[in-house]
């Protein structure tokens, strides 16, 4: 962030005061717990390093102190990801994702290139253009369900900008509203494992919302343009399966699952916190305007140039974040005192810890200025545990980086965000990325843009219907 002094970059727009803050948010029990602070090192004296927990027929182990949470998210060889339990394996043993150990340093350092910041110097620039064509389809006449319609946006720009390919409408559409089934079913599947006798809810849903993720990887592959060099990550995929289709499908598979969670979960609580914050809503606008517009800086557009912007999606994400990560004991352990068996649950209480009020000042509170390079004390993004930790820590890191902010301030410049049923609550959805459930807004077309700045904004890109331009 401070390179955002850097000649050329637009102030901060002043702090505006606060707006009434509503609705509120409904969490589950579950929910509750695993963001309460109580539960983290600030009761270690009553709690402990690791405390038993029991959350339905499931037992874990949480871990309370800080130091242990990193030990356990880094340590591969004691602690397994969740993720390649043999209970998931019809959905998440595949590519990427179900490998671990050597085989997955290998799978990680083969794709490392393409999605590596210098690769990705365009991908801003990238995604300005490309999200006109993507917002039009949102209805502007009547309240929309926002975690649909942030789904369909952010799949189209991890295709169209990251993947160098492009989907049909319809499997766009298809694939937004199947994330939700696909993602709660693994939930379910993985806390029910121990129990393989009692049925998941919802596997029809969860088996189709499968072949739908399915078919848009076998798209994503045939629809592919290559960067001219082949060195985008779909033609690295390609070039070192040769002719194992089935390899590249699974990784895409993976990389599919795995973006399009994430930056739904992070758009959608983003415009949820525009719906209750039009101060915040403004001032977002007004630095998209100066960086976006016409009359912003030259060159590619980079996340340093939207400070707030930033800001903004970093307290989106240490409010409405992933609340833990899970890992498997591989064998009997010793952990803070405490006896671990063998299989045991561990959970990483990430929720907990982004809302402790040791770190954070009003820790409940939504305060994107605290994310301000000039705020006192300055905090680091990196307590927000955006991407995880150890060797699991997300490999396209830094396309999120680039690819959220630019995509919320392209959002802001072309909608204007109200509550459909202002004072209504909103549902929390267990998924892997907990979710708003049920969020109805109005995405209104915004007023005229100042003069000059809306060049851009109908200003389209490359190919902009087809595939995504080059990159050097």
């Amino acid at each position: 962030m401070s390179d955002a002094k850097d000649s050329g970059t637009p102030p901060a727009p002043p702090a505006l005061p606060a707006a009434k803050k509503e609705p509120g948010i409904a969490y589950s029990r579950s929910l509750r717990f695993w963001l309460d602070p109580a539960n983290l090192a600030v009761k270690l004296q009553q709690a402990g390093p690791v405390l038993r927990t029991k959350t339905g027929p499931a037992v874990a182990f949480q871990m309370n102190d800080p130091s242990l949470i990193r030990k356990v998210g880094s340590t591969e060889e004691v602690f397994q990801f969740w993720g390649t339990d043999p209970c998931l394996k019809e959905v998440a043993g595949r590519g990427l994702t179900g490998t671990e150990g050597r085989p997955h340093r290998e799978r990680r350092a083969m794709m490392r290139p393409a999605l590596a910041a210098l690769r990705l110097a365009d991908l801003g620039t990238s995604v300005r253009s490309r999200s006109g064509r993507l917002l039009a389809a949102i209805p502007s006449d009547r309240p929309v369900d926002m975690r649909f319609e942030m789904g369909r946006f952010a799949t189209g720009l991890l295709v169209e900008s990251v993947l160098n390919s492009t989907l049909s409408p319809e499997t766009l559409a298809a694939l937004a509203r199947s994330r939700s089934a696909v993602s709660a079913g693994m939930i379910w599947k993985y806390t029910l494992s121990p129990w393989p006798w009692l049925p998941a809810p919802r596997q029809r849903a969860f088996r189709r919302a499968a072949a739908t993720l399915d078919r848009a990887a076998r798209e994503v592959y045939d629809n592919h343009r290559p960067d001219p060099d082949g060195g985008d990550v779909v033609s690295l995929l390609k070039r070192a399966a040769g002719d194992e289709r089935d390899e590249v499908l699974n990784d895409l598979y993976a990389l599919l699952l795995a973006g399009i969670e994430t930056t739904t979960g992070t758009l959608a609580w983003s415009c949820y916190e525009l719906g209750r914050h039009p101060d915040h809503q403004e001032a977002l606008r007004a630095e998209a305007d100066a960086v976006l517009g016409a009359g912003g800086p030259t060159g590619a557009v980079r996340p340093e140039l939207l400070v707030r912007t930033t800001g903004f999606i970093t307290e989106v994400t240490r409010v409405h974040g992933i609340p833990f990560l899970v890992r498997r004991t591989r064998h009997a352990t010793c952990l803070g005192g405490q006896n671990l068996p063998a299989r045991a649950v561990v959970t990483l209480p990430l929720g907990a810890l982004r809302r402790d009020p040791a770190r954070y000042a009003r820790p409940d509170e939504f305060d994107p200025l605290r994310w301000s390079p000039d705020a006192q004390p300055p905090l680091s993004p990196a307590s927000v545990f955006t991407y995880g930790l150890g060797p699991r820590y997300c490999p396209g890191a830094a396309a999120a980086d680039i690819l959220v902010p630019v995509a919320l301030a392209a959002l802001v410049r072309a909608r204007t965000f109200r509550m459909a049923r202002p004072g209504r609550k909103v549902r929390v959805s267990l998924e892997l990325t907990p979710t708003p459930k049920g969020l109805s807004m109005v995405a209104a077309p915004r007023g005229p843009h100042p003069a000059g700045a809306g060049a851009a904004q109908s200003r389209p890109g490359p190919d902009e219907h087809t595939a995504p331009a080059p990159r050097p």
